[in-house]
């Protein structure tokens, strides 16, 4: 009864729908409803005002009640919830309701368009643009006078270019280092003024400067001067460093004492410390927490060398990346026994964190093949199992999916399900045979042997079982770029058992049937990864591209004395798979105030060879579903053109995969987002199959084999949480139907409608 007490709030406030929700300001306040528009005035030939516009776009982005691309054209929800809901704290499903939906409203003056008018002078003059001139105008609704857009007016003059860049004359060793300073590409005669390309060239020599052990010089000590007076819209820059400097900031300093202190994990400390040293490190601790050697990898400091501030950045980063530590601090100090000698001392403070985590996931899954049941994954792992900052993890994964109606005879029980178990234990340092060695210190370095079993049950068709392992070493300079190496990787699949249905269609179809039969996989992979994501900027990418090969070390000796008429070979008495598969990913986020569209670009192609005609079942790709073309059921899309009206759960799978997606994300109230989306894409055969017309991979033909589907859907997003539901609907199929394709228009698309509860965002 208490949850539909709680509900009634917000029937009233849909029947207060049409209500102003400007009633409620005050005589002063005015509702912001957004940008009416943006003039930029060239007084002459400007170049460059592409970048212009995007930098006056971004400064003049605000968030609007329910806006979609910073105009207010959806239902002002939030602001209905806000002023109309009369919350009780007595109802508990009432108050977490109106946190949900309920947001304030926007006014003109939090939106403050004088300031933002100011800030696109400042930040044009930042570009180059010195001469320019911003202004802002008030329009008001001329129906309702307490809601009003903003327009914006910028006036722009040609930019500023570099005519000369000169460095004052050296009287000092680290001026002779500012001299060799080599600018990059975008500062140089030419190039555009840059303030943002200035202040990162600064830094960089900075950087160069305290890596020679200059300890006590800072980037202020760096002068960039502009002379704007040698020509027309051109400037000189003068590169040196402030004169009458003191000695110390002139002097280079050398590493003395290197000292750690490891706190425990609750942060209390016991009375007496024990010490402790290895090499030039010493080591305060109350307990035995960490190897001594396992620490020393993460400390890039060594007694006698000169100051490095990459050796400062490097130590925290790495002490980080161990995952076992919940505080890390490092200082240093000039020494106290002798400031004559130039020498500093450092410090590390760290605590210990708990060692044991545990995960828990769960998930719901709604097909619309007649499936429904729970998936749940629960795992738990030690961050630090041998004292080496090692992880040792143990996972239970098992889902079951009730099928409702009829059901076979011949079927393998009453439900699907699958049971697995995952083991690994991650290293924090490199143990593969190898003799390469990086000059440069690694961020991130780490080896995994990784022990997985799963137990599959597709009631209509088959019981599996597989068993993998993977050997790997992740290393990485910079937390953006990361390589991944897997010389060893193993995946072994048996098929237990098969029902009458899935034999009669692997028996009519060679192909499906021999994806099936090569299921022993034995290779390599490597992985490049550039992810910026964790960063907030107005651009984010990730990119990530795979090679996987297998079957190759076996082929050289499993042929030895045979001829390629007895091919397919066999090592221990089974088929082994060969093959090369290349994956590739590129994700661009385009942040905004409250909104973000990503556009996701996916390719796979898998290539067998030699001893396979058909890439195994389990390395083949699928297309559909909640993460990937939500328009359309999972793995029920494609091959191609190829259309079976009875269609099967065994055969939409395919060598090529192609994927586009584009989403809009945009804010509704402090924790619920909406979502418009549309995708596109495909898988195909890289063989012919007679059995499956229009399934291979053509040029001329796949623009026209394209599945394209749309949709909304709303996402609870609680930071540490987010609950995704979509609704999906099919536009266009890979096949035609009565010569069209496309589904717009004819009512195919609504019967075909996809629902999706999910959790995390698609991409």
């Amino acid at each position: 009864m208490k949850a539909c007490r709680s509900i009634w709030p917000l029937i009233s406030m849909l029947v207060f729908a049409a209500c102003s929700n400007t009633r409620f300001l005050a005589d002063d306040e005015l509702l912001y409803t957004g940008k009416e528009k943006i003039e930029i005035i060239v007084q002459e030939q400007v170049a460059g005002t592409k970048t212009v516009k995007g930098s006056i776009k971004s400064l003049t982005d605000y968030k609007v009640n329910n806006g979609i691309l910073g105009r207010r054209v959806l239902p002002p929800i939030g602001l209905w919830v806000h002023n109309y809901w009369n919350i009780k704290e007595t109802s508990k499903i009432g108050n977490w309701l109106f946190k949900t939906l309920s947001s304030s409203p926007v006014l003109v003056s939090e939106v403050n368009p004088e300031l933002r008018a100011q800030k696109i002078e400042s930040e044009l003059f930042d570009l180059g643009y010195f001469s320019n001139k911003a202004w802002s105008v008030l329009e008001k609704n001329s129906k309702n006078p307490k809601k009003a857009r903003v327009s914006y007016f910028v006036e722009v003059a040609p930019p500023y270019v570099y005519n000369q860049i000169l460095f004052n004359p050296s009287e000092e060793k680290i001026d002779t280092l500012i001299t060799q300073y080599k600018f990059k590409s975008n500062i140089k005669p030419g190039k555009q003024y840059n303030l943002e390309y200035l202040k990162n060239a600064r830094e960089e020599m900075f950087t160069g400067i305290q890596n020679e052990g200059y300890f006590f010089f800072s980037p202020d000590h760096i002068t960039l001067t502009a002379d704007t007076s040698v020509a027309e819209n051109k400037l000189d820059l003068v590169v040196g460093r402030k004169m009458e400097l003191p000695p110390a900031v002139l002097s280079t300093y050398k590493i003395d004492q290197i000292l750690v202190h490891i706190s425990k994990p609750d942060g209390f400390e016991d009375s007496t410390l024990n010490s402790s040293s290895y090499g030039d490190i010493k080591i305060l601790s109350s307990g035995r927490y960490l190897k001594s050697e396992a620490l020393s990898r993460a400390i890039y400091f060594k007694k006698g060398e000169k100051y490095s501030y990459s050796a400062y950045q490097n130590t925290i980063s790495r002490l980080n990346n161990l995952g076992i530590f919940s505080y890390v601090r490092v200082s240093v100090k000039q020494s106290a026994i002798d400031s004559l000698l130039n020498q500093v001392d450092v410090s590390i403070d760290l605590t210990m964190a708990k060692n044991i985590n545990m995960d828990l996931q769960a998930d719901l899954v709604n097909k619309s093949t007649g499936y429904a049941g729970p998936h749940l994954l629960v795992g738990v792992s030690n961050n630090n199992t041998f004292k080496g900052a090692e992880k040792v993890s143990v996972g239970l994964t098992g889902g079951m999916e009730w099928q409702w109606g009829d059901k076979s005879g011949s079927e393998l029980g009453s439900f699907s399900y699958d049971i697995g178990l995952t083991t690994g234990i991650t290293l924090p340092q490199r143990l593969i045979p190898a003799s390469w060695k990086s000059d440069k210190p690694l961020m991130v370095q780490q080896t995994s042997l990784n022990l997985d079993f799963n137990l599959l049950n597709r009631i209509a068709y088959y019981r599996m079982f597989s068993s993998r392992m993977n050997y790997n070493y992740t290393w990485g300079q910079t937390r953006k770029i990361q390589y991944s190496v897997s010389p060893l990787y193993l995946n072994a699949v048996t098929l237990l058992e098969t029902t009458p249905e899935f034999d009669s269609v692997v028996n009519e179809n060679i192909y499906i049937r021999k994806s099936f039969e090569q299921q022993f996989i034995f290779g390599s992979r490597y992985a490049f990864t550039y992810d910026n994501t964790y960063q907030s900027k107005p651009r984010n990418v990730f990119f990530q591209t795979g090679l996987n090969l297998s079957g190759n070390l076996f082929d050289l000796f499993a042929g030895l004395g045979k001829t390629e008429s007895e091919r397919p070979y066999t090592v221990f008495n089974t088929i082994y798979s060969q093959f090369v598969k290349v994956t590739s990913e590129f994700k661009y986020y385009f942040n905004g105030t409250n909104k973000t569209l990503v556009a996701r670009l996916f390719a796979g192609t898998g290539l067998p060879y030699a001893n396979s005609t058909v890439m195994p079942y389990v390395e083949q790709y699928f297309s559909g579903g909640a993460y990937s073309i939500r328009g359309f059921t999972a793995r029920y899309v494609g091959p191609g053109s190829y259309r079976e009206e009875s269609k099967g759960y065994i055969d939409q799978s395919g060598d090529i995969k192609l994927e586009a997606n584009l989403e809009y994300r945009f804010g509704l109230s402090k924790v619920l987002k909406g979502a418009l989306f549309i995708e596109t894409g495909n898988i195909w055969l890289i063989n012919e199959d007679e059995n499956r017309p229009g399934s291979k991979f053509a040029f001329s033909t796949f623009p026209d084999q394209l599945a394209v589907g749309t949709g909304f859907g709303l996402r609870f997003d609680f930071s540490f949480f987010v609950l995704r539901t979509d609704l999906g609907f099919p536009i266009r199929n890979p096949y035609a139907t009565e010569g069209k394709n496309w589904l717009i228009g004819s009512g195919q698309a609504f019967k075909g409608t996809q629902f999706y509860l999910a959790i995390g965002y698609p991409f």
